[in-house]
């Protein structure tokens, strides 16, 4: 037996591209290791398109010295390759007797009208346009050369279902550059590319090059077709042991997706809280600033009754001059007076010393008794108006401490004293009506005022500075209160921020809960359908070893149907060279003998 491995023993994928390789250098067919057997080569010559041109056979046997052979095939004629015997070739049957045991016996079959397996489409295009191949010879531009491999339903289907094709075309480097070859196998072999392409059995197959060329030239494409027998030996536990890591860090993945859109459901009723928690803020802001507005509404119509108060007072200074009777129901009023002032603000320490001088004045009233009862008109005429502003003022002090109540807790309304503040206007206003009373009975008493008219006069302006004073505080508590309103509309602004902020919040976390829901049902989803991912992977690789194992596959003859006795068939297919035609004569060859090896290799030579 030579040294070539039986294409049905082969056991590793890489030995299919090395027998390939073998049959591409050498030629060599395969042989078996029974003395009955045959191996057939199948040689195939076509044009640039991919027509059939001319088919042989070379047939190979073990022979031993004496045996006769008997072979059957449709040939045109055939050629001993061996040894000087004559074959015998009648009703498609070769027979002779071999007399050489030394060496393997070939012979060539030559076919006729002979279709192959597969039909072979090839096209040329050079910048975008069709051109035939010999057109494109020795031209320049952008080359799309491609190619089509379909069933040829003419031929028995067993070799186009269990045959590969390895296809391959070298470029040259100096000739073609920027070259593409989608799907295929780029090599570079010195400054040429070798293309190769496998297409698998039972199925069609395309394939597109493209390359800018130079005065283009190419060698023949070959195509060369073998039983795809490849007992690739796979380890499927080994291959899919990953595959159950893969399941478990799905089933993994589901659960955390899972705790993630709980927690984010929980976050989520935490926004709304926040939401409607900053709601009630700004509401409650609203209310402050509401209180704040009446505060300052307030305080503005108490400096309002402190300025009535004011003008009044200075109609009491002018009436004063000309009091003459009543003084003592005055003095008591105006001790009352005084007494609730100074409750009110330190402005009526000043009211209180400007009362006593006016006690002391008194007995420089007399040389004005003879003005009183023009005084006591004039002061009856001022003390209407007075009154209603000391009301007036009562009822503004009422309203100001009643909205502080309301927005303020009992420890800052027991500090602030506001009941003594209305106490104290309510007293205010009960000792003016003593006054008024006073007054009254001035008109009746006027004739005893003698003393402390002049003195009263010149003290009374110590009175209407401690109005005045209490007047500048009234007017501080006013101001005060106005910075209090800008602080609150920046607190109700703010407020208003926050509750939009936190609205688009909820917004958001209703985008990520769906989004977080999605996720889960995603998660979910691919769990279940990736839980027996490993099974399925293990049948599916079961069904490709089966598919392309071809394990069990019998050899048949593909040059007659008679042979039973087959070991190996293979197909070595050429294309015609694209050169540029040497216009020079060429020598005749000198005729001479030919050895048997020079027999032999010229079978590829043949048809060029």
């Amino acid at each position: 037996m030579n040294n070539y491995v039986k294409t049905k023993n082969v056991k590793k994928a890489s030995t299919f591209v090395l027998t390939t390789s073998i049959l591409m250098s050498n030629v060599y067919p395969v042989f078996a290791d029974t003395n009955t057997s045959k191996d057939e080569v199948v040689y195939v010559k076509l044009n640039n398109n991919g027509n059939v041109d001319n088919v042989y056979v070379v047939n190979s046997f073990d022979i031993k010295n004496g045996e006769k052979l008997v072979d059957y095939g449709v040939y045109s004629n055939v050629l001993n390759l061996s040894t000087n015997d004559k074959l015998n070739y009648s009703n498609d049957v070769v027979n002779a007797n071999i007399s050489d045991t030394n060496k393997k016996f070939y012979y060539q079959g030559d076919m006729k009208d002979c279709e192959i397996p597969w039909d072979i489409d090839i096209r040329y295009a050079l910048d975008g346009k069709s051109i035939s191949s010999e057109e494109l010879a020795g031209n320049s531009g952008n080359l799309e050369i491609s190619f089509d491999i379909k069933k040829n339903d003419t031929v028995d289907e067993v070799f186009f279902n269990n045959y590969a094709l390895q296809i391959s075309l070298t470029l040259d480097g100096d000739k073609c550059s920027d070259i593409i070859a989608d799907g295929g196998t780029i090599a570079s072999v010195g400054n040429n590319k070798t293309i190769t392409y496998i297409k698998l059995a039972g199925e069609e197959a395309s394939y597109t090059i493209n390359s800018n060329v130079e005065n283009f030239e190419m060698d023949s494409i070959s195509f060369n077709g073998l039983n795809m027998d490849m007992n690739v030996d796979v380890n499927v536990d080994d291959m899919t042991s990953s595959f159950d890591t893969l399941v478990d860090a799905i089933d993994k993945l589901n659960d955390g997706a899972s705790e993630l859109k709980s927690g984010v459901d929980t976050y989520k009723n935490g926004v709304s809280t926040l939401y409607t928690g900053s709601s009630k803020l700004l509401e409650g802001v609203s209310s402050y600033k509401s209180g704040v507005n009446t505060l300052y509404t307030g305080s503005s119509k108490l400096q309002e009754g402190v300025s009535s108060y004011k003008s009044g007072v200075n109609s009491l200074d002018k009436g004063i001059n000309s009091l003459q009777s009543g003084l003592n129901g005055y003095k008591d009023g105006v001790n009352s007076l005084y007494s609730n002032s100074q409750k009110l603000l330190e402005g009526a320490k000043s009211l209180n010393s400007g009362v006593k001088a006016l006690e002391s004045g008194v007995s420089s009233l007399n040389q004005g008794v003879n003005n009183l009862e023009s005084g006591l008109n004039n002061l009856a005429y001022g003390s209407s108006s007075y009154k209603q502003n000391v009301n007036s003022y009562a009822q503004s002090v009422n309203q100001v401490v009643s909205a502080l109540k309301s927005n303020l807790s009992e420890e800052q309304i027991e500090a602030l004293n506001l009941d003594a503040l209305v106490s104290g206007a309510q007293g205010l206003a009960s000792a003016y009506e003593n006054i008024d009373l006073g007054i009254n009975n001035s008109k009746v008493g006027a004739s005893s005022i003698s003393d402390g008219a002049g003195s009263l006069a010149n003290n009374i302006g110590t009175l209407s500075q401690g109005s005045n004073n209490l007047y500048s505080g009234i007017e501080a508590l006013s101001s005060g209160s106005s910075a209090l309103l800008s602080g609150i509309n920046e607190i109700e602004g703010g407020a208003s921020s926050l509750k939009n902020g936190s609205s688009t919040l909820v917004s958001g976390i209703d985008s990520i809960g769906e989004g977080v829901s999605a996720l889960s049902k995603g998660t979910n989803e691919l769990n279940s359908k990736t839980s027996n991912l490993p099974d399925e992977i293990d049948d599916k690789i079961d069904e490709m070893v089966s598919k392309y194992s071809n394990s069990d596959f019998n050899p048949v003859s593909f040059a007659s149907e008679e042979n039973t006795n087959v070991e190996s068939v293979q197909f070595a297919i050429r294309t015609d060279a694209i050169k540029v035609k040497d216009e020079e004569k060429v020598e005749e060859e000198k005729v001479e003998e030919k050895n048997m090896w020079q027999l032999f290799t010229d079978l590829f030579k043949k048809g060029k």
